[in-house]
């Protein structure tokens, strides 16, 4: 197994720990290893497939999403003082096994279209790619923490970002741009939904907002 493929697997693992993990600060920093470990994806596609714009990538990616990111998550916890999620849909055994299993199936069917338009052929890194983005996306169905909801946002935003970089690594430096800008406001923007949603209902569990206010 090359490193490529550990990456990988290691990535799929964090992706189920963030999404899995009851503690918060525990579930930013695992997503924190996580984005990490994508950064160090790009630096080693870009030595092996001579992608100098992946390391370029790599680079912003390490400053945004490394750091700035969870810097923004945890100011965020720490000021609401909540350590844990309230019990999801489904318990906090459930949800992560059936949210992996479908991930995973859903990952390994749709791979081979992906292969065969990437410009990067490497298949347990595109399995990789399609799982966190899947685990992203049940994260919001499955998670009712707001700070939880956050985060399946920001791994279904590692799981298109490595895409990206397997599929069109050489797509105009505006596209880059344009998905690192979105996923931080977004993760600006939603964690000041948070703490307003906190202040009204006393919470972060998005389950009791039952009803819209002003």
């Amino acid at each position: 197994m090359g490193i490529i493929d550990t990456i990988s697997i290691a990535m799929i693992v964090t992706s189920l720990a963030v999404f899995g993990l009851r503690g918060l600060k525990l579930s930013v920093f695992v997503y924190a290893i996580q984005t990490l470990l994508l950064v160090s994806m790009f630096f080693v596609l870009s030595s092996k497939f001579d992608a100098h714009e992946l390391r370029n990538w790599a680079y912003v990616a390490f400053f945004t999403k490394v750091l700035f990111v969870p810097s923004i998550l945890l100011f965020v916890i720490k000021k609401l003082n909540v350590v844990s999620e309230d019990e999801p849909v489904g318990g906090f055994f459930v949800s992560p096994v059936v949210a992996m299993g479908f991930s995973l199936a859903i990952a390994m069917s749709i791979h081979g279209v992906f292969l065969e338009f990437s410009l990067i052929k490497e298949k347990i890194a595109l399995i990789a790619s399609a799982t966190i983005f899947m685990m992203g996306i049940f994260g919001f169905i499955l998670r009712n923490s707001f700070i939880k909801q956050i985060l399946s946002y920001c791994l279904f935003e590692n799981g298109i970002h490595l895409s990206l970089g397997l599929m069109a690594f050489n797509s105009h430096e505006l596209v880059e741009l344009g998905i690192l800008t979105d996923a931080l406001f977004a993760v600006i923007i939603m964690s000041v939904l948070a703490v307003r949603f906190y202040k009204i209902y006393d919470s972060l569990d998005t389950s009791k907002a039952t009803n819209l206010r002003g």
